[in-house]
């Protein structure tokens, strides 16, 4: 089974979390909010974070790797509809 990544291009920790899980040769499904950020939505509904990166399975969503993260506002991003902060 897969997981899901979610990453933001400009985010330190979330090519971090890349490198581990590739070096680790974990199976996953990359989402780039940079390139897609109508895909915050799916990601706002499993988790009221809104912090990256988030991995997210198909019963629970973890976020940030090595104990970091990026706030969605640090990274401009927002939900559809909604300026950044």
């Amino acid at each position: 089974m897969s997981v899901t990544v979610f990453v933001a291009a400009n985010c330190p920790h979330c090519g971090a979390l890349l490198d581990d899980l590739t070096r680790r040769h974990v199976d996953f499904d990359l989402v780039d909010l940079t390139t897609h950020p109508e895909r915050l939505v799916e990601l706002a509904a499993v988790t009221w974070e809104r912090r990256l990166p988030a991995v997210v399975d198909h019963e629970r969503c973890s976020i940030g790797f090595a104990g970091r993260s990026s706030s969605w506002a640090e990274l401009g991003l927002s939900l559809p509809g909604r300026h950044s902060g």
